[in-house]
């Protein structure tokens, strides 16, 4: 009787959900109209939200989803957006949050929500948003003189920047005019970071910025050149005894360029040869921690010289008259300043076995740090350097600092092992984790890996069910929430149904928090010592909320939409909705064109 009833159950439970799980595609009622009326009806109820960073978010994803089939309805979300993003930062100015342990803790920018809205705005009407553009560097010119803080110093320009290499290749136009509108401001750090960027993009368009950006900045201070120094060489810092406070990756489809090499080096002798026979120069007050402007170019030389040697003999002369100029601006002050910043320069630019043997020496003599074994963990890079950095462990002093950096240490070795492919060890590693969502985070890049290989398919199931009972067994936060999105994430590339019981599950635990930040796309790994701190983010895989249900909105409307509508949160409940929705929009009947005769 009771084989016979779970059965029958199971047929009913399996005709059901057949029934019930009617896709984007083929449910009538998921069309561009309704789509409109969702958003609209969203965009009602979230003027009872009362951040105004929320309501921002709300007004530019309703806008971005109008855009294509109510233009004026868009434009209108768009202007009031941008409204109430300028009267936010009127009100609040540039903020931001902190993270880590209180005292040491790292400072992380909140957005400007005014260069979000021309960031929005900037993908459908390019002379509006340089309408805006002017509109913010206005204000800008008039405050950015008096600013001190360094963090904020020049937010608009590298803001700006950012939206120029996002519309490189269906923009160019605007990306060429915000490039060459933020040129008629001082060359800083900002530049270094966008031809790499931009190079990611189109290379071709990067050279031809880089060539302009010599010819533009030729007259900055030896100092401000070098952030145009790493390029041509495709140099992952740049020259001079700042080196190492600056650093970012190179494209992996970039080469150095010879020719952009001679000329960064023709311009930066040329500079050094003005500077020399300038009293004005010579005299000037060197900028704020900042180094003397003699430094910049006596270690920048000795960087280039056997460059010159081997691969540019024609500039050897050049070359000697600028290095000669440069030594003689170096002061006896100048050189105790340089041999102090060497010191610190290479025990910084040390690798795994440089530290591991200022280690063993320390440990030696009984001067063992726990900073050093942590450096140590910084410095590893491949499986042997993890082997050999596993028995230091034990020898950190400080427990937390043991606890973190333990936890650290499994996290990149796992991380490691999952590149490599040895996914049975990655998933070892990560069991030692004690955090869910550094745990959570790894295994789930253990199933994207699976997912490549059809003989581990098998595998995927068991590895996603593991997290599902790691994620049921923590307490409610905005880390098993994240998670369990994840999860629904996955699972829907295998199974629907469980998707659904994950999506569900991650609203009630969202429900339950009170106002939590569930839009995080990084987990923010920190060890913090007494006299030291280190921070590292990394990206989480599937986490995103908005990402989840427009996944899962595709097999299944209906259910979706219920689940987006349960979140009791306005903001949530919003963009939840507009996820859905998005597959009403690609929906739309496509309209057959004449041939022109």
């Amino acid at each position: 009787m009771n084989k016979s009833f779970s059965a029958l159950l199971l047929l009913f439970i399996t005709a059901y959900i057949s029934f019930a799980q009617v896709s984007s595609q083929d449910n009538q009622a998921c069309n561009p109209e309704f789509a409109r009326l969702l958003v609209e009806q969203q965009v009602s109820e979230s003027k009872m939200v009362e951040e105004t960073d929320k309501r921002i978010k709300i007004l530019l994803r309703s806008a971005d989803f109008l855009w294509k089939f109510d233009a004026p309805t868009a434009r209108k979300y768009f202007m009031e957006a941008f409204q109430v993003a300028n009267e936010r930062f009127n009100e609040k100015g540039f903020e931001e949050t902190k993270i880590g342990d209180k005292e040491r803790a790292i400072t992380s920018l909140k957005p400007d929500y005014r260069l979000e809205v021309i960031r929005a705005i900037a993908k459908k009407d390019g002379e509006w948003a340089k309408r805006l553009t002017e509109q913010i560097l206005t204000e800008y010119e008039k405050t950015s003189k008096e600013r001190t803080d360094e963090f904020n110093k020049t937010r608009e320009v590298s803001s700006l920047l950012g939206i120029a290499q996002e519309t490189v290749k269906n923009n160019p136009n605007l990306s060429w005019y915000l490039f060459r509108r933020v040129m008629k401001y001082p060359l800083d750090s900002h530049w270094y970071f966008t031809l790499y960027s931009v190079a990611t993009e189109n290379p071709q368009v990067a050279d031809t910025l880089y060539l302009e950006l010599l010819r533009n900045y030729a007259n900055e201070t030896p100092r401000r050149l070098l952030f145009l120094s790493a390029y041509p060489f495709m140099n992952e810092r740049i020259f001079g005894i700042d080196k190492f406070q600056f650093g970012t990756s190179v494209p992996a489809n970039a080469s150095p360029n010879p020719n952009l090499q001679k000329q960064f080096m023709e311009t930066f002798f040329r500079r050094i040869d003005i500077f020399a026979n300038s009293a004005d120069d010579i005299n000037r007050a060197d900028e704020q921690y900042r180094q003397p402007e003699a430094l910049y170019a006596y270690t920048t030389l000795q960087e280039i010289e056997p460059i010159v040697l081997q691969t540019f003999p024609n500039l050897l002369e050049r070359f000697s008259q600028a290095k000669a100029q440069a030594n003689s601006l170096m002061s006896g002050e100048n050189r105790k300043k340089l041999e102090a910043r060497e010191k610190i320069n290479e025990s910084i630019g040390l690798g795994f076995d440089g530290r591991l043997e200022l280690a063993e020496k320390a440990d030696d003599e009984g001067k063992l740090k726990d900073v050093m074994i942590v450096n140590l963990i910084w410095a590893a890079e491949k499986e042997e350097d993890y082997k050999k950095t596993e028995n230091w462990l034990d020898k950190i002093q400080d427990e937390s600092v043991r606890r973190d950096a333990t936890n650290f240490f499994n996290f990149k070795r796992s991380k490691l092992a999952i590149e490599e492919n040895r996914l049975d060890e990655a998933k070892k590693y990560a069991e030692r984790i004690v955090e869910i969502e550094h745990r959570a985070s790894l295994y789930f890049e253990i199933a994207i890996k699976q997912t490549k290989d059809v003989n581990e398919v098998a595998k995927v199931m068991d590895t996603l069910v593991e997290v599902s009972k790691m994620a049921r067994q923590a307490k409610d936060s905005v880390a098993k929430a994240q998670v369990l999105l994840g999860l629904a994430n996955s699972f829907e590339k295998i199974n629907h149904s469980i998707a659904l019981t994950e999506l569900s599950e991650a609203i009630n635990v969202i429900n339950r928090l009170e106002n939590p930040n569930i839009f995080s796309t990084s987990v923010t790994r920190q060890i913090v010592g007494k006299e030291f701190a280190f921070y590292s983010v990394f990206s989480t895989p599937g986490y995103n909320m908005e990402t989840t249900f427009e996944e899962i909105s595709k097999k299944d409307f209906e259910l979706s939409l219920a689940n987006a509508k349960n979140l009791n949160d306005k903001y949530f409940r919003t963009l939840a909705v507009l996820a859905v929705a998005k597959n009403c929009v690609k929906n739309a009947p496509k309209t057959k064109t004449k041939n022109k005769p």
